[in-house]
């Protein structure tokens, strides 16, 4: 559990505010552009990681890529080297003495003070690891109470994040490229529209894990919405899908569509609308709701006609 804990930052505190996807120390970008990025997961040749393992390597255009084991970051640490590591964070707030726990996809290097040797057994220090991007995952209730657990499963999660599939991951890799290729600060609470784009949407794609009605204290996800208590009277087209039919749906088709996500923090509710093709967010809103409503579909189609 130690050395988890050193390689991927299970336990870095830090205060809440969140975002969808954000960009951290552009000044790093070239450093990490230069270099070769190793994903880390309990094991790249497992079957459950093979289509998130291909997924990585087909997407990931932006330097050398590599996928190895948790186990394995430390000894790959050095200069222009870069890594993605799911990142568990403790938060708290001055409202309550009570911590929770975010998860995010984090791209990050190192200021170049850590040097691998195996006769030492030094560990990383967290505070020489710098965050250039972060994406937002949204784990089950099960996962928060127990974060460690994440790591000890397959890097498809076994279905405790919700915003998570190889078709997904694709996108989000397509995304955060587009940002760091800017290289920009994208801050916390910066949204994403392209009304163009938004305006080209005939049908929204939506995965059914959103007719969830949640829960912030207990684990169970029996209780649903109907569908038509989302979509009725909108006038506009919404099809619901499972998460496997949306990433068989993103992976096959050769023709560009529309998705929705919804994203749950400890705080904040994120939804957002990607093109399947591009990976581009081409939408996104919060607010401190934990479910989706009529109201975030009907927000999307004001958008869209202004």
């Amino acid at each position: 559990m130690k050395k988890i804990t050193f390689t991927i930052a299970l336990l870095c505190i830090s205060i809440l505010g969140f975002s969808q996807i954000a960009i951290s120390n552009p000044e790093e970008i070239t450093k990490v552009k230069n270099g070769t990025t190793f994903f880390a997961m309990k094991g790249p040749a497992s079957p459950k990681a093979a289509a998130y393992v291909e997924a990585i390597k087909r997407n990931w255009t932006f330097s050398k890529v590599e996928c190895i084991k948790y186990s394995e970051v430390e000894k790959n640490i050095a200069p222009n080297n870069s890594f993605v590591t799911i990142g568990a964070k403790m938060t708290s707030s001055n409202a309550s003495s009570a911590t929770e726990t975010n998860f995010s996809l984090e791209f990050w290097t190192t200021n170049g003070k850590f040097v691998y040797d195996p006769k030492k057994r030094k560990h990383f220090d967290q505070a020489d690891k710098i965050i250039v991007a972060s994406v937002e995952l949204f784990p089950d209730v099960s996962t928060q109470n127990n974060p460690s657990s994440l790591y000890k499963m397959d890097y498809d999660a076994a279905g405790h994040i919700k915003n998570w599939s190889p078709g997904i991951l694709g996108n989000y890799i397509r995304q955060v490229q587009l940002l760091l290729n800017k290289a920009q600060e994208r801050s916390s609470k910066t949204a994403f529209l392209n009304k163009s784009e938004l305006g080209k949407m005939g049908t929204l794609y939506i995965p059914d894990y959103v007719l969830t009605k949640f829960s912030k204290s207990s684990d169970d996800e029996s209780k649903k919405y109907d569908e038509k208590e989302i979509t009725d009277g909108l006038g506009f087209n919404c099809k619901f899908l499972s998460l496997e039919e949306l990433n068989n749906k993103i992976i096959a088709d050769p023709e560009p569509f529309y998705y929705l996500l919804l994203i749950k923090t400890n705080t904040d509710k994120f939804v957002t609308v990607t093109n399947s093709q591009t990976g581009e967010i081409i939408y996104s809103a919060n607010s401190g709701s934990a479910n989706l409503k009529a109201s975030d579909i009907k927000e999307i189609i004001k958008t869209q006609k202004r």
